[in-house]
C-alpha cells in the first residue's frame, strides 16, 4: 500500500527531523576541540573544522545552560569538565569560544598530560631554529636590509628576493596549531620519542625533520595554509596602500617595504608613500569616547609602534579608512587608544 502526502506535509516532517538534529543535548555530548590557545587574559577553545556561524550557533545552545560540559580533545583523547557558564564568546569578528585564564589554570592546566608540555616548545624562536637546521644551504644570515631567513626554497611568488613561505611559520597561529597537532600524532604513534633531558632540543629536531621534507603531506598542508594567508595579506596591503596614496598623497610614489626586510619586520614600516612611513592594520571596531578614540584590530598582532620610526598608523574596516599619528597613548590587548587630536583622516567624524 502506498501513502501519498502533499508537499506541505513533507516539508513539515522534514522540519521536525531537522529540529531533532539541532536539539542536541550539549550537557550529554560535550564539545569536541583541538587545542587551547592562551590569548592575554583569556584562553580560546580551538574547535575542529568550523566557521563563525557554527561557533555562534553552538554558543546559543550553551549560553542559557547550567550544567557540566565535557571538553573532548580529538587529538589527545583528553577530557576536561567545566561548567557551561565558564564558556563565553568573543566580541571580535572571529567569534571564538573561550574560557577565562583562571578557569584554565584551575580546572585544566594541572591535569594536562606530558604532550602538552612538549607542545609549549613549539613557538616563534624554536621554529626559526628548526628552519635554520632544516635548510642549511638556503639559510641567509641577517644583512643591513634583511633579517635572517630561508631563501630560494618554496619562495613567495611575489617576492623578488625569493623569500620563502616557511619564514612565516613562526607568526601564523593556525600553522603553529597544526604543527602541534602533528607533534601529538607522532608522539601517540611512537615516531616522536623525546629525550626527557632535552625536550626543547628534541622538539626542535623533530620540527627540522618535518620542515625539510617539503614534499610530505604535512608540509604541503602547512604551506597551503601559510601561502593563502600571505597572498591575501599582500593583496590587501597593496589595495590599502593605494587608497592611502589616493586620499592623502595624490601622485606620490608607493614603496612597499617587502618580504623579510628589517623595515617591515623590525621597524614596523609596511609602506612609505611620498616619504611618509605607515603601518597598516585591520580595524574590527572603532569607538569615539569624549577626547579619545579606541581602535580594536581583532585577531591581528597588536604591537606598540610608538618607539619605531613609523610616522602614521592606518586602520581599515571594509572600505573605511582611519589614519592616526603614531602617538597611541595606550595599547590594551588588541585595542589602541588615541587622542582625537591625533586623527589625520577623516578630518571630522
Amino acid at each position: 500500500m502506498k501513502i501519498i502526502i502533499t508537499e506541505s506535509q513533507y516539508k513539515k516532517i522534514l522540519e521536525q527531523e531537522l529540529d531533532l538534529i539541532d536539539d542536541v543535548d550539549i550537557c550529554q555530548t560535550g564539545i569536541d576541540y583541538e587545542s587551547f590557545y592562551p590569548h592575554y587574559n583569556i584562553v580560546i577553545i580551538n574547535l575542529p573544522n568550523n566557521n563563525v556561524q557554527e561557533r555562534e550557533d553552538l554558543y546559543k545552545k550553551i549560553e542559557n545552560l547550567n550544567c557540566d560540559i565535557n571538553l573532548n580533545n580529538i587529538i589527545t583523547d583528553e577530557v576536561f569538565t567545566i561548567n557551561s557558564k565558564d564558556i563565553r564568546i568573543t566580541n571580535s569578528e572571529k567569534k571564538n569560544l573561550f574560557i577565562s585564564k583562571s578557569v584554565y589554570e584551575n580546572k585544566i592546566f594541572p591535569y594536562l598530560t606530558k604532550i602538552e608540555q612538549f607542545e609549549s616548545f613549539i613557538d616563534s624562536t624554536p621554529i626559526k631554529k628548526a628552519l635554520e637546521l632544516a635548510f642549511p644551504n638556503n639559510w641567509k644570515i641577517k644583512t643591513t636590509t634583511h633579517v635572517a631567513g630561508v631563501v630560494g626554497v618554496l619562495p613567495i611568488k611575489t617576492a623578488k628576493n625569493k623569500w620563502s613561505i616557511v619564514n612565516f611559520f613562526n607568526s601564523k597561529q593556525s600553522v603553529i596549531r597544526k604543527i602541534k597537532m602533528f607533534l601529538v600524532r607522532d608522539y601517540k604513534n611512537g615516531t616522536f620519542n623525546p629525550d626527557l633531558k632535552d625536550i626543547k632540543g628534541s622538539v626542535i629536531n623533530w620540527m627540522a625533520n618535518l620542515f625539510s621534507d617539503i614534499n610530505s603531506s604535512d608540509m604541503i598542508e602547512l604551506v597551503k595554509i601559510q601561502e593563502t594567508s600571505i597572498n591575501d595579506a599582500y593583496s590587501q596591503e597593496i589595495k590599502d596602500s593605494q587608497k592611502i596614496r589616493n586620499v592623502l598623497h595624490p601622485g606620490k610614489t608607493v614603496k612597499i617595504s617587502g618580504f623579510g626586510t628589517i623595515k617591515d619586520i623590525n621597524l614596523g614600516i609596511d609602506v612609505t608613500i611620498g616619504g611618509v612611513t605607515y603601518q597598516i592594520k585591520p580595524c574590527s571596531q572603532i569607538k569615539f569616547e569624549d577626547k579619545f578614540i579606541k581602535v580594536s584590530i581583532g585577531g591581528s598582532n597588536p604591537n606598540d609602534y610608538t618607539k619605531n620610526p613609523v610616522k602614521r598608523i592606518a586602520f581599515f574596516k571594509d572600505e573605511d579608512m582611519y589614519v592616526f599619528n603614531n602617538n597611541a597613548i595606550s595599547l590594551n590587548g588588541n585595542t589602541y587608544t588615541y587622542n582625537k587630536s591625533d586623527m589625520i583622516y577623516p578630518k571630522t567624524i
